[in-house]
């Protein structure tokens, strides 16, 4: 929603905003004009024109409340997305796990083609200082979230699919829905480019070179606008990129030859990597300074999607070898006592895999330690025993405390100490006493991963205090 107030701000608009708390993207705002509160207030929509609501709040809240019974004009996400995506060309990037890098490295190999991209990100770019860019060029980078099926107001230039694993149970009951409401956005873009390497990414590209996906059971976002961003043409006419190693699923799902952009020689460079990717009758070396191999796959669905744009591929691949990461995704906040700590978003098992198999290949012969917060009693309660399998591959496990968002009641945290039992770790509570629990229990040499989609951060940053400072 920041990202949404600040390229509304660059667009000239008085923007207000609130939520239960302060929040650091929110009090970044301030310096560009904005007023932000606190605390929800029905005073605080007063004389509005548009109030915009996040997913996580519904026609209850005070605020919304008050301006329907106003007559005020209430958009959702998606209604804002399509009128900053009006005019546009839209590389939009989704997928269950990724979208946050893969936009952010996106936007840098465009900005070093010298093509300055408007970009909307769910985290801060460690090199913009933000998480969205008013651009001066005709291009929208956007970081195409599913939930709520929000990314359907896009009909994408270029559109990524990074992967395709069942999320979001709450609103998407069964796996068949979830890839469903992906085939959709799919079936959007002028051109679509997905992971050959992911199971869910290649059946859905293939489902969609053959049929209209059957769209019934989802809820289209209803805008007059939603259909001006880009000129989706169809899934029957949706020209295909896929990339990957070629290596797993993709060339049987496929039934081709090889993939379209393929990745080679894959190698471990510093805190980063080194790969060739061929691709378009080239082949170009690619450098990423963030880690794992999961952040190959990334970096080169944001390399193919900038080229499938127009971009140089050279220049572009300059472009992501500069990007130095966004914050919360394997972010090192420090070293103290000789304990390093990281941060990282993971809040699905896949995530917490790919986390730990990466910071396992970097640790150099101390214990792997992991603290999880899960994030939504849903999610915990449809994955658990695929949560509990994955902090097993940590040397020591802390669970956190359940954080609920403003979607979902707390549980109290019986579902984190039930997950904790399972994965035989130990319960750690809020993200305080967990940076108690866990100075007790590090010793030198010992990586920290500090994970989840919450508040958990504070967890690593308040350990690095109370074992006498960071050094960054």
């Amino acid at each position: 929603m920041s990202a949404i107030a600040r390229l509304l701000l660059a667009e000239g608009h008085e923007v207000t905003g609130s939520d239960d708390g302060r929040w650091p993207l929110a009090d970044a705002l301030v310096p560009l004009g904005a007023r932000v509160a606190p605390r929800f207030g029905a005073q605080h929509v007063e004389g509005a024109q548009v109030v915009l609501r996040s997913s996580a709040y519904g026609e209850d809240n005070v605020e919304v409340a008050a301006a329907l019974a106003a007559g005020t004009l209430v958009w959702r996400r998606h209604e804002a997305w399509a009128h900053l995506a009006r005019g546009k060309r839209v590389l939009a990037v989704a997928g269950t796990h990724g979208k946050t890098t893969t936009t952010a490295m996106a936007w840098s190999a465009l900005r070093a083609t010298g093509i300055d991209a408007s970009l909307v990100c769910g985290a801060v770019l460690r090199d913009l200082g933000a998480n969205a860019h008013a651009g001066a060029s005709d291009v929208l980078v956007i970081e195409a979230d599913e939930y709520d099926c929000t990314f359907l107001a896009l009909s994408p230039a270029v559109a990524i699919v990074t992967n395709v694993e069942h999320d979001h149970v709450d609103q998407f009951p069964t796996q068949e829905s979830y890839a469903e409401a992906f085939c959709a956005f799919a079936a959007r873009a002028r051109e679509l480019v997905a992971c050959a390497d992911d199971p869910g990414a290649a059946a859905m590209a293939a489902r969609c070179a053959s049929v209209v996906p059957e769209a019934a059971s989802i809820v289209m976002p209803t805008t007059a606008a939603s259909g001006a961003s880009g000129g989706g043409r169809g899934a029957a006419t949706t020209a295909r990129t896929m990339y990957g190693t070629g290596s797993r699923y993709g060339t049987r799902s496929l039934g081709r030859s090889a993939v379209d952009a393929a990745i080679r020689d894959v190698r471990v460079e510093g805190w980063g990597s080194r790969f060739t990717l061929a691709v378009g009758g080239t082949a170009v070396e690619v450098r990423t300074a963030v880690p794992g191999a999961h952040n190959v796959l990334n970096a080169t669905a944001a390399l193919v999607g900038a080229w499938r744009l127009g971009a140089p591929l050279e220049a572009a691949a300059a472009g992501v070898g500069s990007f130095s990461g966004t914050s919360r995704r394997l972010e090192r906040l420090g070293t103290a006592a000789g304990v390093t700590v990281v941060d990282d978003y993971a809040h699905h098992p896949t995530e917490i895999r790919a986390a730990l198999a990466t910071l396992r290949e970097r640790a150099a012969g101390g214990r792997l330690v992991a603290l999880f917060q899960p994030h939504t009693p849903s999610r915990l309660a449809a994955f658990g025993d695929a949560f509990a399998e994955a902090l097993r591959g940590a040397d020591l496990a802390f669970v956190g405390r359940t954080f609920p968002s403003a979607r979902e009641r707390d549980d109290d945290g019986a579902g984190a100490r039930d997950l904790a039992a399972r994965a035989g770790a130990a319960y750690a509570g809020d993200p305080d006493e967990a940076a108690r629990v866990l100075a007790g229990a590090v010793r030198p040499g010992d990586v920290v991963a500090v994970m989840g989609a919450g508040d958990i951060r504070r967890a690593g940053e308040r350990l690095l205090a109370l074992l006498g400072g960071a050094t960054a």
